[in-house]
């Protein structure tokens, strides 16, 4: 059974005093350094979230740059091909314009080849039905009768 004396008294008063110094060279100490600890382990989750945030914000902004960088890719690109489309139009335009032209003198060199070489025809149809006709006749033509031929 239990007694109750005055030992009872003396080891609640030992607790006491042995509660009272672990709590003053222990507890508070160990409590202090805890405190510490977390309060450095909390600056550096807000140090990492703030950073985590910054490259977030960044590499929203990187993104916006190549996504800009490839629209004025494709631009640039757009208007390559259309001043090249323009450039071949007027270039065609110009060779057509050249290729018509030519024609047209080719086509008046062969019309005017072509009234010389009636001409020069009609110069020797004349020559030849005034030396059939001399011919036929036996004789020369004066030049009033080979008027007259012609």
């Amino acid at each position: 059974m239990i007694s109750l004396d005055h030992t009872i008294l003396v080891q609640m008063a030992n607790f006491i005093i042995l509660v009272l110094v672990l709590n003053h060279l222990l507890y508070k100490p160990l409590l202090k350094i805890l405190d510490e600890r977390k309060e450095r382990i909390e600056g550096t989750l807000e140090e990492a979230e703030r950073m985590m945030e910054e490259a977030e914000r960044k590499l929203e902004e990187y993104n916006n740059r190549i996504r800009q960088a490839r629209q004025q890719a494709q631009q640039i690109v757009a208007e390559g091909r259309q001043k090249a489309s323009e450039e071949q139009k007027r270039i065609l335009a110009a060779v057509r314009k050249e290729a018509e032209e030519r024609l047209e003198r080719l086509a008046q060199e062969l019309e005017a080849e072509k009234a010389s070489a009636r001409e020069v025809l009609r110069r020797q149809a004349e020559a030849l039905s005034i030396r059939i006709a001399e011919r036929v006749l036996g004789r020369s033509l004066s030049e009033g009768q080979r008027g007259e031929v012609q």
